[in-house]
């Protein structure tokens, strides 16, 4: 884990060991079976043993500290104890649409992604798009980074990790930002000036950008065109930046309570 993040004054020492456990129960003092990858990971990763402490999350918000009660070399047996509910998920939701790009840049947005707080992630082919869409395999691969990237981050709620065909219109009371330079853009630190707002898309394209056909498509549709100033950023840095933008913004990073 890291120890830039979190709240003012924790110790940064302190390690708090989490695993994924989809279902948690309700019921106090219940025990459950990690899968074979988590039981793995806690055996031979973190090298924890019976008797230690460890937080079991759920990937849709839940949260339980636990005690690792045994299950054989291959196997973890864990007792559920309190629930944990310091707030940790960001208080917009951000959607980000990233053009398909170079597998090992596409699982680096996914990972700073969820760890940023971007509830969602789909990444979908632009005109100008590196890469196809993913087959069944590395989509599991990548909802799994997101897994892992969640364990670092303390988060309870795991990224919906889902391809797209193209960008759909904007649902009431959301910001859909498109970034893109081109003629009748604003900087999205003017976009983002305003009142906050609950959900807010960013659209990514490839290293070649949108064609002006796209721009115009989306627009059309609801999309307002922001940028990010004179410097030209990587497809796979560009919407990390923008979701920091908003979360700074509108959300709970770098702030105060």
């Amino acid at each position: 884990m890291g120890g830039v993040g979190g709240e003012a004054g924790a110790d940064v020492t302190e390690r708090n060991w989490r695993v994924h456990h989809p279902g948690l129960p309700a019921e106090e003092d219940a025990t459950i079976e990690l899968s074979s990858a988590e039981a793995h990971h806690v055996r031979r990763v973190l090298r924890l043993r019976d008797g230690d402490g460890l937080q079991v999350f759920d990937g849709h918000g839940r949260e339980r500290s636990g005690v690792i009660e045994g299950g054989g070399a291959s196997g973890v047996r864990v007792r559920l104890e309190a629930e944990i509910e310091r707030p940790v998920e960001a208080p917009v939701e951000i959607v980000l649409f990233q053009s398909l790009c170079r597998p090992d840049r596409m699982e680096w947005v996914i990972q700073k992604a969820t760890e940023l707080g971007v509830g969602a992630v789909h990444p979908f082919p632009a005109e100008r798009a590196e890469a196809r869409l993913p087959t069944s395999g590395r989509l599991e691969r990548w909802r799994r980074i997101a897994i892992e990237a969640c364990k670092q981050s303390g988060r309870r709620r795991v990224p919906e990790i889902e391809p797209r065909d193209d960008l759909p219109g904007p649902t009431p009371g959301t910001a859909a930002i498109l970034l893109d330079a081109g003629e009748g853009s604003r900087p999205l630190g003017d976009v983002v000036a305003g009142p906050g707002e609950a959900t807010v898309w960013i659209a990514v394209g490839p290293e070649s950008g949108f064609t002006a056909t796209e721009v115009q498509r989306w627009r059309e549709k609801g999309w307002q065109a922001g940028h990010l100033g004179p410097r030209t950023l990587r497809t796979e840095t560009a919407g990390l930046v923008a979701a920091t933008i908003v979360l700074h913004r509108w959300g709970d990073l770098g702030r105060g309570g």
